[in-house]
């Protein structure tokens, strides 16, 4: 006979979560992708120590914490304070609780300030093994292009091709594709956006282009961002709009304000270079670029330092110039 086959993830103990009250915290046993088995045990952790108790790790978890707005979680919002439907999952490391699945929950419980039902275990778990778990265990929200690449970028910063990480993941070399150039948007940008879910593969790819743009012209993108934020904060107070139309109205206005900045080049900077250091700080000998213009400032110098600078800048520009 041949021997049973182990299942990979979720499986569940005799006693079930929600149960009556008893002396014992409800437990549940997870398969680990190694085989070794990590009981978890239900634990309440109360709104004022939540933040302080529980972290979350994009690497494991995959879920782009920044995009966790009220307008993200407003399914949850709506019903966290009434009730939790599945505990969150987590595992302890150094004293905190390490959240696998269920970041949404915190984040949503945070903004509620209300508790938190976490099944925890104390078993040593490594990266690895967390990770491969949180993805088996995945309840919530499917995770956008974004926290993918996100999750990916720390692939392929330890040194995975893209090959390496599609073949890693189970994943199209497409989809790492697209997904690694969602992560490449600056941060800056997506926050403009009220409900990061909305972006789709086109808006982000719109976005990275807005932003190279920028950077090839001089332009910084937290000098859009100052540029359009009123208009963006005048189209999320607008009242009937649908949520792809609060996006699609923002990234109009990235497209049309990194064009603008685009097409009026950044004034050049000054950048004043010291060419002697005097003890008297009302002395000073420097040079002054801007662009293709320069010049030379002395103050409080002696009468024959000055003659002498005049003789040589003009001998320098008859040698250069030629004789007028």
């Amino acid at each position: 006979m041949s021997a049973k086959r182990i299942t990979i993830g979720r499986t569940f103990s005799q006693t079930p979560v929600q149960t009556e009250e008893s002396q014992e915290s409800p437990t549940q046993t997870f398969v680990l992708s190694t085989g070794k088995r990590a009981v978890f045990r239900l634990e309440r952790i109360e709104a004022k120590e939540l933040a302080e108790k529980t972290f979350v790790v994009l690497e494991t978890n995959g879920r782009d914490q920044a995009g966790l707005t009220p307008d993200s979680l407003r399914d949850i919002i709506r019903t966290i304070k009434l009730q939790q439907f599945f505990p969150a999952i987590g595992v302890k490391r150094d004293g905190r609780i390490e959240i696998l699945d269920g970041s949404r929950r915190r984040a949503a419980a945070l903004y509620c300030k209300t508790g938190l039902d976490i099944l925890v275990s104390e078993t040593a778990i490594t990266t690895d093994e967390a990770r491969r778990l949180a993805q088996d265990i995945q309840t919530a929200r499917e995770h956008n292009l974004r926290e993918v690449g996100l999750r990916l970028l720390s692939l392929k910063n330890g040194g995975l091709s893209q090959k390496e990480i599609a073949e890693n993941q189970g994943l199209s070399q497409a989809k790492v594709t697209r997904a690694l150039q969602a992560a490449s948007v600056p941060a800056e940008l997506i926050s403009l956006f009220p409900n990061h879910s909305e972006l789709t593969y086109p808006d982000y790819k719109a976005l990275l282009m807005a932003a190279d743009k920028l950077t090839e012209t001089g332009q910084a993108v937290d000098r859009l961002i100052e540029t359009i934020s009123m208009d963006v904060d005048s189209v999320c107070a607008r009242e009937g709009l649908a949520e792809d139309e609060v996006k699609n109205h923002i990234l109009r206005l990235v497209r049309n304000g990194s064009q603008t900045l685009i097409e009026t080049p950044a004034k050049d900077k000054t950048v004043s270079e010291n060419l002697w250091t005097f003890g008297d700080k009302d002395r000073f000998a420097r040079k002054k670029t801007r662009g293709r213009m320069f010049s030379y400032e002395f103050n409080r110098q002696s009468k024959e330092l000055q003659e002498e600078l005049d003789r040589v800048i003009a001998e320098t520009l008859r040698q250069y110039l030629g004789e007028q």
